[in-house]
């Protein structure tokens, strides 16, 4: 007997149309599991699709209600700068120190 022959089992007596019977169930499971694994893809497809959307429209909302804010913050940030660079005219620095007019001197 070689390995790659059936053996043979005690009491089997399939008929040819048993047979077609199994073969005709196990394409049925196969075709049940392309289906079930089709519906699955389309319907993560789906779930992605619609928290994509979800997050779009949430974050374009929340930017477009913050954006007098951000106009705002920018405007403020651009008047600090100016106001840096403006030398201050209210005393003289010396060694870290302020020395205002109005202070007596020693």
């Amino acid at each position: 007997m070689q390995f790659n022959e059936p053996r043979a089992r005690i009491g089997d007596r399939s008929t040819a149309v048993s047979r077609v019977k199994q073969l005709a169930l196990k394409s049925l499971v196969v075709a049940g599991g392309v289906v079930m694994l089709a519906s699955a893809f389309v319907l993560s497809f789906a779930v992605v699709a619609i928290g994509l959307v979800l997050v779009l429209t949430v974050g374009g909302y929340v930017w477009w209600q913050t954006r007098d804010l951000r106009k705002q913050i920018r405007a403020q940030m651009q008047m600090q700068a100016q106001a840096q660079s403006q030398p201050r005219s209210t005393g003289r620095i010396i060694e870290g120190e302020v020395i205002s007019p109005e202070q007596p001197r020693r």
